[in-house]
């Protein structure tokens, strides 16, 4: 059986991977971490991140590749080399916007530096919040027909896309108004359509998350 471990809150890197699996129906075990373990959990695994998962006893690390496999094992990945493309943007992408708002996270919740959290976050808010919505907003535009699945069918992009979606506009991001989506409206209609897509939204994992 699959495991995956990572932190005792919910978080895109861990939740598209329970995601696929989940939906197609593939048995995993689920480990969280406290924060107040890790130091001492940390040396334990590949990278010294999370998410790690452990097939057949052995370790693997880094999001886009535990991804491309939990996808592939759940059917939700694909063969043809053009929209693999398009399903590697979509988590490249994710990968990118977070790191661009990692900063103030960082300043606020290992620094305590709320001063230095708050500008860093603004400057994030003027520069690349909708610089990054839009990248993702034509990517769809450009990659799928029915603006419906970026590959026009459902596939991890889509879970991807879905789960980074809801996390800056769940209003726990502080400053960031959940209204800034009406911007991009192609994007804003396709993740009102996800939120509704019944073989996701059934899922104790989607519900855990949108609890």
């Amino acid at each position: 059986m699959i495991k995956l471990i990572y932190f005792d809150f919910n978080f895109w890197r861990i939740d598209i991977l329970r995601l696929c699996l989940s939906h197609s129906k593939i048995p995993y075990e689920y480990v969280r971490i406290n924060r107040q373990q890790w130091p001492k959990k940390k040396k334990e695994f590949p990278f010294g991140q999370l998410p790690v998962m452990i097939v057949n006893d052995k370790q693997y690390s880094q999001t886009h590749t535990l991804a491309k496999f939990c996808a592939t094992r759940a059917s939700l990945y694909d063969t043809n080399e053009l929209k693999i493309l398009i399903i590697d943007q979509v988590l490249d992408w994710a990968n990118e916007i977070t790191t661009h708002i990692a900063p103030s996270i960082r300043a606020a919740m290992r620094e305590k530096n709320f001063a230095k959290s708050k500008k860093l976050r603004q400057e994030f808010i003027e520069n690349d919040l909708l610089l990054w919505f839009s990248y993702l907003e034509n990517l769809l535009k450009n990659s799928s027909l029915n603006k419906k699945f970026f590959t026009d069918k459902f596939s991890i992009a889509d879970i991807t896309a879905w789960r980074v979606i809801f996390w800056f506009c769940s209003g726990k991001l502080d400053l960031i108004d959940p209204s800034f989506l009406t911007q991009t409206p192609t994007l804003k209609n396709y993740y009102n359509e996800i939120c509704n897509y019944k073989p996701l939204n059934k899922l104790e994992e989607f519900k855990s998350i949108t609890n």
